[in-house]
C-alpha cells in the first residue's frame, strides 16, 4: 500500500508543477495473458484473461504526455470437487507517452512507466472456512499505442505493452476517449 501512496504523491507532484491539462479520458477492454499467482502455475492458480480499464491523458507538451489507468481483472473462477478459488486482480499505471507524429487523424506512441499489481485469492474447500491470500507487485511497462480520431468529440484508441514485474504479463487494450479540450471549446466559444 505504501508503494500506491507514492506513486499518487508522484504524480499529483508532477501535475501541479506543470502548466499542462487533462485533454482526454475513457476507457476500454482488454486481453491479458495473465499470470500465476504466487508463481505457482496450476490451473486453478491463473489469473483472468479480461479487463476492464479506465484512463486519462495529460498534456505536458505535444510530444510528452502522462496516462494514469486503472484496470480490474475479471476473476478467474475455478471449481474442483470439493475447492472453489477466485483469483482476482487490479492494476494502477502511470505512463509516459512520447508521440513520435501527430498526424490529422492518428497519433502514434511509445509508452513506459510504472505500474503496481494488486492480487488476491479465495479459496473455498467443502466444509471448511475459505482462505484468502494477497499479494501486490511494483513494475514496469514498455510498449506502443495509437489514437484515432473517430470524431471531435471521441477517440478510439489500441495500446499494447508489456509489464515487467514479479507477474509478466502482455496485456492488449482498447477503447475510447473523450476530448476534454472538444467540450471546453463548446461551453466557451471564445477558446
Amino acid at each position: 500500500m505504501k508503494k500506491l501512496y507514492i506513486l499518487l504523491f508522484i504524480s499529483m507532484t508532477i501535475f501541479s508543477t506543470t502548466n499542462g491539462q487533462f485533454t482526454k479520458i475513457g476507457g476500454g477492454l482488454g486481453f491479458t495473458t495473465g499470470f500465476p499467482f504466487h508463481q505457482q502455475t496450476w490451473d486453478y492458480n491463473k489469473s483472468g484473461k479480461f479487463d476492464v480499464s479506465f484512463k486519462g491523458i495529460y498534456e505536458l507538451n505535444l510530444p510528452i504526455h502522462i496516462s494514469p489507468s486503472f484496470a480490474y481483472f475479471l476473476p478467474h473462477i475455478s471449481k474442483q470437487a470439493d475447492m472453489k478459488t477466485i483469483v482476482s486482480s487490479m492494476m494502477f499505471d502511470l505512463n509516459g507517452h512520447y508521440v513520435f507524429n501527430s498526424l490529422d487523424r492518428f497519433e502514434f506512441y511509445g509508452l513506459a512507466g510504472l505500474d503496481i499489481l494488486l492480487a488476491w485469492k479465495k479459496e473455498t474447500f467443502t466444509g471448511s472456512p475459505a482462505s484468502k491470500e494477497r499479494d501486490n507487485a511494483l513494475g514496469l511497462n514498455l510498449g506502443a499505442g495509437t489514437y484515432m480520431k473517430i470524431t471531435e468529440q471521441l477517440d478510439l484508441y489500441v495500446e499494447a505493452k508489456y509489464v515487467f514485474s514479479k507477474y509478466h504479463q502482455f496485456m492488449l487494450n482498447a477503447g475510447v476517449l473523450l476530448n476534454l479540450q472538444w467540450l471546453s471549446k463548446n461551453e466557451n466559444p471564445d477558446i
